[in-house]
């Protein structure tokens, strides 16, 4: 059977990163189709087929056969679905099988620690896939460490940044190297695993757009804007504690950013990958991307204005 992979179905297209990963896939020049649920209200190009399902085990059959790879982009608490979905790639015949991961290393003992209420999915996820090796599927988990550019822009004090109101909270000290993509970075790197499939073959890929520290951010940002943020300290250990105790008050919308923060931050050792791993930038033909550069974009879109340099 040809390892070459032409025809991708991506589901969780209508995510954060889903609509960067459509884009690229196409980019890249493979047909591109996405899963949705039928009750799903989410909008796609319209040079997009839409497939949708009830994710009954029957219904995913029929619509994977054909496709040659998988791309799963669902949102972390949606992640125990994936079983279902394997199973269901395995007997249609998939070749390549991404899972939801885009984030800090759970390949790690530690992460189970760290995240306790995520890490369990993800990881079972990936032994799900392991013992699926002997199929036709094999599988490839991409790490990409924080959203960098999304986070920047949604705001509101996500891990730590709030540009229109000028203000930035720094985690210890604030000179923790951490692992950082630009969302448009991950999408281009997907398709980057889909045109390397044998190189890229049952194993974890790690990429990222830049390895800096909260301080480097913050200095990039008042660089460019001209202007001076009111900075809060705090510790990765405080964020980690205060992130648990309002997810055990129901307040899961606020509490998981808190934790996930945390170990992004340096909390666990689980999210400087460039330290002890092989990046796969080279390798996926990923272009070099400047901080400066998404600094202004960034600053742009939240209508700051940028500093005149003479």
């Amino acid at each position: 059977m040809s390892n070459q992979i032409e025809k991708v179905i991506v589901i969780g297209g209508g995510g954060n990163i889903g609509p960067f990963i459509i884009d690229e896939l196409q980019n890249a020049g493979f047909e591109v189709a996405v899963l949705s649920r039928t009750s799903s209200s989410s909008v796609f190009p319209p040079n997009v087929v839409v497939h949708r399902t009830n994710y009954g085990e029957a219904s995913l059959i029929e619509i994977f056969r054909g496709f040659d790879a998988v791309v799963s982009a669902v949102a972390t608490f949606s992640t125990d679905q994936q079983k279902t979905i394997i199973d269901a790639a395995v007997h249609a015949g998939i070749k390549r099988f991404l899972p939801s991961e885009y984030g800090i290393d759970s390949s790690l003992s530690q992460f189970a620690e760290a995240l306790s209420f995520e890490s369990v999915k993800k990881q079972e996820t990936v032994e799900y896939l392991k013992g699926k090796e002997s199929t036709q599927m094999s599988w490839t988990a991409l790490c990409v460490g924080a959203f960098f550019d999304w986070v920047l822009k949604v705001g509101g004090g996500l891990m730590g940044w709030d540009i229109p109101a000028r203000k930035a909270t720094i985690y210890d000290s604030g000179n923790q190297p951490y692992e950082a993509t630009n969302v448009r970075q991950i999408g281009r790197a997907v398709a980057g695993i889909l045109k390397h499939p044998k190189e890229t073959e049952n194993k974890y890929v790690y990429v990222n757009s830049f390895t800096l520290t909260q301080n480097q951010v913050l200095a990039a940002i008042e660089r460019e804007s001209g202007e001076r943020f009111q900075v809060t300290r705090m510790t990765t250990t405080e964020l980690r504690d205060e992130g648990y105790r309002n997810v055990e008050e129901g307040n899961l919308g606020l509490g998981f950013p808190q934790v996930v923060s945390s170990a992004i931050y340096g909390y666990g050792g689980l999210n400087n990958f460039s330290a002890s791993k092989e990046l796969a930038n080279a390798l996926l033909q990923l272009p070099e991307e400047r901080l400066e550069e998404t600094i202004e974009e960034v600053l742009k879109e939240r209508d700051v204005p940028l500093q005149r340099r003479t």
